[in-house]
């Protein structure tokens, strides 16, 4: 079985206790990646591994891109997943699809290796294409819970809102969730008209290949996230996060949190500050753990803002984590209760902490669950986040900010909230008791073999 994955940790974390058990199993297991570093992880745990050197090398030659922090005007009152800040995306994705048009490098490593199934995650839609292609059996393996939950939902996913039994509030609830609808029909034929190349920029692109004057315009095909409703799909959600009258769409297996994963490159000297703060929590300060994506960049000013709210909560303790953003921040002055790191071992830190905010990403969710620690979420980032931090919000373990609800004194207000609360704590801490129930890696081993045919 080949995995083939863009080098998210998210869903590594997540692959290796699945990729493990089918190794035990006598299967075959090579995991595929244009990305040197997530390499590095499959291979310290045991994996074999392939490399896509030339696609790595100019994918690197790509200038960086900062995303606009704010979406555009009319985008930011969309409610669900927004077509986002589509000038810099469109710039950034034609020039990747321009680097990325070749295949034949993935197409001749799987040719080489011919897997019996190859299982991919749901956002490598050029990877889908070329193993559909080249007639493999493909797996999608995702965290998206819709951001779309159906009418049946208590609440409308745009204020997230619980109507309570009076006549009143299930009519203002009936009447957001029309609007609501109504919003997203506009939204969904203005996206199919964009995926499907009838907007002014396109055709005017057309016309522009036609005359030969620019090469194909691809960038839509990596952007748009597709839905590919004949592929089966893996996901590793937890059932019991999911909204009252929510479809279940493929296999949901239950959260996959694994205890035993080591993280190969914890920033130097992190054990030293972690046992001053360890400390310092002994001694009576509550230890606050800010994540806002590994993998996101350009969120500085946002972290700025939570750490200025968080240092007013009186006697914290502050850890960072700012992932690629980290060289940024190595010339700031920080008071001496904030630390900040690039990478750490989060559930370390959450085994001990007293409050997460994160940007709705679905392990970190999943995880603050499991350690019974309040959230909270600001979906500012991520085509599934809007829809985690709805879910945590509704089942009472954390709360959300939108991003124009965002301000120092309103993060203030939140985190105070979730720490002097103790109903949050509890519910986590009742939640997380069947948050791994069962066995989700065996379920998601039980999927695989039974779309590839049983044990090779």
């Amino acid at each position: 079985m080949v995995y083939l994955t863009s080098g998210i940790f998210g869903y590594l974390y997540r692959f290796f206790p699945i990729g493990r058990r089918l190794t035990e199993r006598g299967h075959r297991v090579v995991v595929v990646s244009a990305s040197t570093r997530a390499l590095e992880h499959a291979a310290a745990e045991g994996f074999e591994v392939h490399h896509l050197a030339q696609e790595e090398a100019a994918l690197a030659a790509l200038a960086p891109v900062r995303w606009p922090s704010t979406p555009g005007r009319v985008l930011q009152f969309v409610p669900g997943v927004s077509l986002g800040p589509r000038r810099a995306a469109r710039r950034y994705w034609q020039a990747r699809a321009a680097i990325t048009e070749d295949v034949a490098e993935l197409a001749g490593l799987l040719a080489e290796l011919n897997p019996a199934l190859v299982l991919t995650e749901a956002e490598q839609h050029r990877e889908v294409r070329i193993a559909v292609a080249g007639g493999y059996q493909v797996m999608l393996f995702e965290d998206l819970y819709s951001t779309r939950p159906g009418p049946n939902v208590a609440f409308p996913a745009r204020s997230h809102q619980i109507p309570t039994a009076t006549r009143r509030s299930r009519w203002q609830a009936a009447a957001r969730w029309q609007r609501f609808f109504a919003v997203e029909a506009v939204r969904r034929r203005a996206e199919a008209a964009w995926v499907g190349g009838n907007d002014w920029h396109s055709s005017l692109a057309r016309l522009a290949e036609r005359a030969r004057l620019t090469p194909a315009d691809l960038s839509r095909r990596y952007l748009q996230f597709y839905d590919y409703p004949k592929l089966p799909r893996l996901r590793t959600i937890a059932p019991s996060l999911a909204l009252p009258g929510e479809r279940a769409v493929g296999v949901l297996t239950g959260a996959i949190v694994d205890r035993s994963r080591r993280v190969h490159d914890v920033d130097p000297g992190f054990e030293a500050r972690w046992a001053l703060s360890l400390e310092r929590r002994a001694a009576g300060a509550r230890l606050v753990y800010v994540s806002l994506g590994t993998f996101l960049s350009g969120l500085g000013p946002l972290t700025e803002q939570v750490i200025e709210a968080a240092g007013q909560l009186g006697p914290v303790e502050i850890i960072v984590s700012v992932g690629l953003d980290l060289p940024d921040w190595k010339q700031r002055r920080l008071p001496d209760n904030v630390a900040v790191f690039g990478r750490l071992p989060q559930l370390v830190v959450l085994a001990h902490c007293d409050l997460v905010v994160a940007t709705g990403g679905l392990n970190t969710g999943h995880e603050a669950v499991l350690f019974g620690v309040p959230i909270l979420n600001l979906p500012v980032a991520g085509v599934d986040t809007p829809g985690n931090a709805a879910r945590l919000a509704y089942h009472g373990v954390g709360r959300r900010l939108t991003r124009r609800q965002i301000s120092v004194p309103a993060l203030q207000r939140e985190m105070a909230l979730l720490l002097d609360d103790p109903s949050y704590r509890a519910r986590a801490r009742t939640l997380a008791q069947g948050l791994c129930a069962g066995d989700p890696v065996g379920v998601a081993v039980a999927a695989i073999e039974a779309q590839q045919g049983g044990v090779s």
